[in-house]
């Protein structure tokens, strides 16, 4: 089973099940079950370590979709001793959670830290996950398709709606006429101006904030026949572009970072 299959598994549970957390919210749930590896190491409980460990997976992973990264399979390497495979995972954890910080909080990024993506250190955490997995002769990867299973019918309604850019319409329509790393906005209002979309969608400045970070390919907004008005020069932060773009009867604005 590659880790595109995961991804992809996991982002239909979470549709299913409501939508994704917000990210900060899915860093606290992260935190918490990688508290529970631990508490599993010390209780020397490896049903319960395998069942943790999966829940790190299974949130890391929602988190990389969220960023619409593409994750590299995750291989275990078995040179480090189970203790350091821990404390590896809580520092890879502390990288996420920094760096989410600085997305989604009221941190910066130190200058030295900057350029470091999400990705790597989702990656990073996964592989530690994995080798701390092997080292007990637990095959976590065989096991998560039981898992989504699992919490596909436990789950199902527990969770309100919560509005993500990545699971809106307009991103997804988009994705079935274009491939690639994309967000996307709510619906637009009837003869809305295209400053004021900018103004009521949140997630436009995030995306400004991330994208060359995370490498995403651009914000999708789809228009409508009495939709945005305004739009023949729109004003975007310096450092990006709009262009748009026609499939048949569907029109889309993207706005990109500058090449």
């Amino acid at each position: 089973m590659s880790v595109r299959e995961v991804q992809q598994k996991i982002d239909t549970m979470i549709l299913h099940l409501g939508g994704y957390w917000k990210p900060l919210s899915g860093l606290a749930r992260l935190l918490e079950e990688v508290g529970e590896v631990g508490g599993a190491l010390r209780r020397e409980a490896q049903d319960e370590l395998k069942e943790e460990l999966l829940d790190v997976l299974v949130i890391s992973t929602c988190l990389a979709n969220q960023y619409a990264i593409a994750l590299q399979q995750p291989v275990a390497e078995g040179s480090e001793s189970k203790e350091k495979l821990y404390f590896q995972i809580v520092e890879e954890a502390g990288e996420v959670a920094r760096i989410l910080n600085a997305y989604e909080g009221d941190k910066k990024l130190k200058p030295n830290r900057k350029g470091q993506s999400l990705q790597q250190h989702i990656e990073r955490l996964q592989r530690a996950v994995m080798s701390l997995g092997a080292s007990y002769q637990l095959n976590l990867f065989d096991s998560l398709f039981a898992l989504i299973e699992e919490k596909s019918a436990r789950d199902f309604g527990r969770f309100d709606h919560t509005p993500d850019p990545i699971t809106e319409t307009s991103v997804r329509t988009y994705l079935s006429h274009q491939p690639g790393r994309y967000w996307g906005g709510v619906p637009v209002k009837s003869f809305e101006r295209f400053d004021r979309y900018i103004e009521r969608e949140q997630h436009v400045e995030r995306f400004y904030r991330i994208a060359a970070i995370e490498g995403l390919d651009g914000f999708v907004i789809q228009q409508r026949r009495d939709g945005l008005i305004g739009i023949e020069n729109p004003f975007v932060k310096d450092g990006f572009t709009v262009a748009i773009e026609d499939y048949g009867t569907e029109t889309f604005l993207i706005i990109r970072p500058a090449k």
